[in-house]
């Protein structure tokens, strides 16, 4: 009886389906006449091979989270074009002047004291006013709260104290916090650090607010508070914690557009995160991606594909990142852990003239890096020093095991060679007489290429009498293994700023316990390190900027193995104004330094942007529309037809959807 009555209504419903269909639909849009359609919402679909590993400013790690920081926050300054610093909540900066009457007082050296003009146009996302109690809020919860605030301490390391001296602009003091003595500071053109809400956080505990709370507030309209471009849905702490993607709408009140032009011209981006590449290239083929980053290979296929003309209206780019992202060997230099032989400098001498970084650039980032050196990445012209032919350690496997042989660690019967008594491992006490050169590798689960680099170092530092012993974890486990500083050696990586200070802050001795993770304390470095913050002449400064690059690379206790490009490819029917990234490396999707030129470029393609004419109804319209109808309407029957064929059965099995955050 199920299969009659089953059967009499399926008929039935094809019967309306073809009473319905088989009126002339001219007739119907007569009725209606030519309305305009409600306009689509323009959604720019962005694909991840990361996830945003934390929706808090102060604690995410992630590419991607700083990516989504950069669109929600905003920072007193951004960095745009040719890594030129622009203003963003900051309208203008200077140096106060040495003869400003609180300097004379307080003698402070000029350069000591910055003042910093705030716009009057932000708002937060909320409706409320940004002030520049904000401002001073969030600088202060970084100084104040140091050792908590870790995610900014490369900008509040120097700082002392910031205050408002008007409605409009406040003044940050800066010093040495060791001595507590005023100091100039020459990288205080440029503060990227995300202004957080003071009346959404003033009531909370300042370690809460670091370490603990989710970035959010759960269950409020608002549940993101920034000033950024773009606002969070009140669905974003559910959608974060589904994994698959992330919805932003556009800020229709974004201050940008007032200060500088920056306007945004679609409705919503949604970061989708894959863990399946060929399921992300897949998307963009299909155009339900609009721009990824693809790892070598599958971004190779799809270039090809591209220069081939097998694939249509999508285009690729290929360079050193802007974010100066940059692979390395790290070496842990502190006393600790399983063997510090590796804390002679002629083992971790060896282990660099044994590292083959052309074999590695061509075979494990398939071409698509430039071979690693020192700590500025060559991206940054103004500041990266390139090594010497004398200084530069060339692939030599002779030359590492003559370095090693002479250094007292020779064979003895064994796999690998051992600490001697005439070695300094064993002058030291680092190590006993006999203890082999085994070392032990953290590599992050998530980059598979560099588990092939660490397999490649394997078996390379073996012919040279070195042994690794690779562990493979996720990168949260990484992290606190390598801040542990118990490890002997790992495979990670850095990005950094457009002024040198950053980056050169975290292999400072300073930046011990913080964002330095090898335990780095040269003295060399440093010194040349504090000259660098403390100088004001750009040309000087550079002398000592290139000191501390030449000292970190000749102590090799980094190995940097590559500058890796960026391997985006985007659509070209839904959006154009892409850019010149090679002329203008920082309108890449890789920018998180909050105002992201790229946003304020790129416009959606409108309905007739390819020239195409849309027609009119006419006269005989009505004969196209019935014929329309007559062949849904025989497509409906074969449905119908078809369901009824179909046998009973349990749900669909989406295994395969899985790959993909977009599903089918």
């Amino acid at each position: 009886m199920g299969d009659l009555v089953r059967r009499v209504l399926s008929m039935s419903v094809v019967a309306l389906i073809v009473g319905i269909l088989s009126i002339p639909l001219a007739g119907i849009f007569g009725m209606i006449g030519p309305a305009e359609g409600a306009d689509e919402e323009v959604v720019l679909k962005v694909g991840f091979m990361q996830m945003v590993d934390n929706l808090n400013p102060n604690v995410g790690l992630s590419d991607a989270a700083y990516v989504y920081y950069g669109l929600v926050y905003d920072a007193l300054h951004t960095v745009q074009d040719d890594f030129v610093t622009e203003g963003n909540l900051a309208t203008s900066w200077r140096m106060v002047p040495a003869d400003d009457p609180e300097l004379i007082a307080s003698g402070e050296p000029l350069g000591s004291v910055w003042e910093y003009d705030i716009t009057e146009d932000a708002y937060w996302h909320d409706g409320q006013p940004l002030t520049v109690d904000d401002v001073v809020f969030t600088f202060n919860l970084n100084i104040f709260e140091y050792d908590s605030f870790w995610a900014y301490q490369p900008y509040a390391y120097f700082m002392q104290y910031a205050e408002a001296i008007d409605e409009n602009t406040i003044r940050i003091h800066y010093y040495d916090r060791e001595t507590e003595e005023p100091l100039p500071c020459a990288y205080a053109h440029l503060i990227c650090i995300p202004i957080l809400p003071k009346h959404k956080l003033q009531s909370m505990d300042p370690f809460d607010i670091a370490f603990n709370w989710q970035g959010v507030f759960d269950g409020e309209e608002y549940p993101v508070v920034g000033t950024g471009p773009f606002t969070a849905t009140e669905y974003m702490y559910d959608e974060w914690n589904s994994g698959d993607h992330i919805t932003l709408v556009k800020n229709p009140n974004y201050h940008g557009g007032s200060d500088d032009d920056w306007e945004v011209s679609f409705d919503k981006l949604i970061m989708y995160f894959y863990d399946d590449d060929v399921a992300m290239a897949t998307d963009l083929r299909t155009g339900q991606l609009d721009i990824a980053q693809f790892p070598p290979q599958t971004y190779l296929a799809i270039k090809e594909d591209v220069e081939d003309d097998k694939l249509q209206n999508v285009e690729t780019f290929d360079g050193i990142k802007c974010t100066q992202y940059w692979t390395e060997i790290g070496i842990n230099m502190n006393e600790a852990g399983n063997n510090l032989a590796r804390l002679d400098p002629a083992v971790r001498q060896a282990m660099a003239m044994a590292t083959n970084k052309t074999y590695i650039t061509n075979n494990y980032y398939a071409g698509l890096a430039e071979e690693g050196t020192t700590l500025i990445s060559p991206v940054n012209t103004d500041w990266h020093y390139e090594p010497t032919e004398d200084e530069l350690y060339t692939f030599d496997k002779a030359a590492a095991e003559q370095i090693l042989e002479d250094a007292g660690y020779r064979y003895d019967g064994g796999d690998y060679r051992e600490v001697m008594t005439d070695s300094m491992a064993y002058d030291e006490g680092w190590c006993l007489e006999g203890r082999e050169l085994v070392f032990n590798m953290l590599i992050r689960r998530e980059n598979p290429e560099e588990k092939e680099i660490a397999e490649y170092l394997q078996q390379v530092y073996e012919e040279v009498g070195i042994g690794l012993v690779i562990s493979i974890v996720d990168e949260v486990t990484l992290s606190s293994e390598v801040y542990g500083y118990k490890y002997d050696t790992m495979i990670w990586y850095w990005s950094a700023d457009s002024d040198p200070n950053y980056m050169l802050f975290c292999q400072a001795g300073k930046s011990i316990n913080g964002w330095n993770d090898n335990f780095y304390d040269n003295a060399s470095y440093n010194e040349a390190y504090y000259n660098s913050v403390i100088t004001l002449d750009s040309e000087q400064r550079k002398v000592y900027t290139d000191e501390c690059q030449r000292v970190n690379y000749l102590d090799a206790a980094y190995i940097i193995l590559a500058y890796p490009y960026q391997t985006y490819a985007w659509r070209t029917d839904k959006f154009t104004n892409w850019g010149d990234w090679e002329e203008k490396p920082c309108l890449s999707f890789d920018h998180f330094w909050t105002g992201p030129q790229l946003m304020f470029e790129i416009e959606p393609l409108s309905i007739d942007d390819d020239d195409t004419p849309v027609d009119e109804p006419n006269d005989n319209a009505w004969i196209m529309y019935a014929g329309i109808g007559g062949a849904i309407a025989l497509v409906a029957i074969v449905l119908a037809v078809l369901m009824l064929r179909k046998k009973d059965g349990g749900k669909k099995d989406k295994s395969d959807d899985s790959k993909s955050p977009l599903g089918e």
